[in-house]
């Protein structure tokens, strides 16, 4: 795989397409790092349990056994140092599938001193058992909840809290 990643959003695409590039699979926990830079990560009270696998082409494929009562679980993919000064728009593309229907909820979680800021994006991603694509942005212009300097950036998936199983075959951001 070509190591060249042009753009603000290059980074993390580069990220996406080792993960699609690999075949790998484990067990989940609470925090379960897939690549530096992409890993899960969920409430401790949640005691989550399951399985992951990155079959040939596709991104990952995870089975969610939760044990205990949590409030939230995310996939967290590192933006690397996005500066957005002179980008009017940050979005993501996602394509993938769930055995039953599922709602994923999407934010640009952006790193400060104090914390840490979500903005979310205003559709939900809905996964359906009928593989389907997904897409939305942010328009960076017209959002004064995102901070324009920022530490560090993720784009975060939260996930159920509840046990599914589901696939991203792919994933994609832009920055433009």
């Amino acid at each position: 795989m070509d190591s060249v990643a042009m753009g603000p959003d290059g980074q993390a695409n580069h990220l996406l397409g080792l993960m699609r590039s690999q075949r790998n699979s484990g067990s989940l926990k609470s925090y379960t790092e897939f690549l530096p830079g992409l890993f899960l990560n969920s409430d401790p009270a949640l005691e989550l349990r399951g399985k992951f696998k990155s079959p040939a082409d596709q991104l990952l494929e995870l089975t969610l056994k939760p044990h205990g009562n949590g409030n939230w679980c995310g996939l967290h993919l590192a933006l690397g140092p996005m500066r957005l000064d002179n980008l009017g728009i940050f979005g993501f593309a996602l394509r993938g599938h769930a055995r039953e229907m599922t709602m994923l909820r999407a934010c640009l979680r952006s790193g400060t001193d104090e914390g840490f800021v979500d903005c979310f994006f205003d559709k939900h991603v809905l996964l359906r058992a009928e593989e389907a694509s997904h897409i939305d942005a942010l328009s960076l212009n017209q959002n004064t909840n995102i901070p324009q300097h920022a530490n560090w950036r993720e784009l975060v998936i939260f996930l159920p809290t509840q046990a599914c199983q589901l696939m991203l075959a792919d994933l994609r951001v832009f920055a433009v």
